[in-house]
């Protein structure tokens, strides 16, 4: 557990460390306890607080969490931290003081562990689509594998790859026939067929499309430059 007691006297407003590691971990009793902790240092119960001190508090916290969670996992809940702001100005007595701390930190574990949930549902796709190339892939036979609905996963690749689920395929398909052109001497319509093409004639528009280069004039570059 932190040791609280060693933080300087300004390193309590400002130094949430401890605080948003906690968070990460999904350990929401911890950090409460942490905050609990570090608000009872910040404001002792024989003094009044003042409600500008308090708000300083709060705010530091709220930016701490955005900051150190936006670093540390590259994920950006700015409509979080932007909807806490209200309520930390709103704080003027310290029951308001523990009820907004306990509410932000609330907020921030619900996104995150929704974060979470969409990152693992993408994953699992991605990973079953890569052991998959070879074979006929479509959105609902994905969705069944990672058990969410078809329209879902839709909105999913939308929003966390940028691109529709049938173009996230086909860039998949090109890039492993990329390798095999390079790494191996199958043939144009063995590699069309490995990488769950229809025809070569298919894969040779696809991967003319994506890349600029017919898979056989890909191939003489790479292994030209290559030698």
């Amino acid at each position: 557990m932190i040791a609280i007691n060693n933080l300087q006297e300004m390193e309590v407003f400002f130094n949430f460390k401890h605080l948003c590691a906690a968070m990460l971990d999904m350990d929401l009793e911890r950090a409460l306890h942490i905050f609990n902790q570090q608000a009872s240092l910040a404001f002792p119960q024989t003094e009044q607080p003042r409600q500008e001190s308090m708000q300083v508090f709060l705010t530091s916290m709220n930016r701490s969490l955005y900051n150190y969670i936006l670093y540390k996992r590259d994920i950006s809940l700015h409509s979080c931290c932007c909807q806490n702001s209200p309520l930390v100005h709103s704080c003027s007595g310290r029951d308001d003081l523990m009820h907004i701390g306990e509410h932000i930190l609330k907020t921030y574990l619900h996104e995150l562990a929704q974060t979470q949930d969409v990152n693992i549902h993408i994953a699992r796709a991605k990973q079953f689509i890569e052991e998959n190339l070879s074979e006929p892939l479509s959105l609902e036979q994905v969705a069944g594998q990672v058990f969410v609905c078809k329209a879902y996963l839709s909105e999913l690749f939308s929003s966390c790859t940028g691109v529709k689920f049938s173009e996230y395929v086909t860039m998949q398909r090109v890039e492993h026939a990329k390798k095999l052109l390079t790494q191996s001497r199958e043939s144009i319509q063995t590699i069309s067929q490995d990488c769950g093409f229809s025809s070569p004639t298919y894969f040779s528009s696809v991967f003319t499309r994506v890349t600029g280069k017919s898979p056989r004039k890909y191939r003489q570059e790479v292994c030209q430059n290559i030698a």
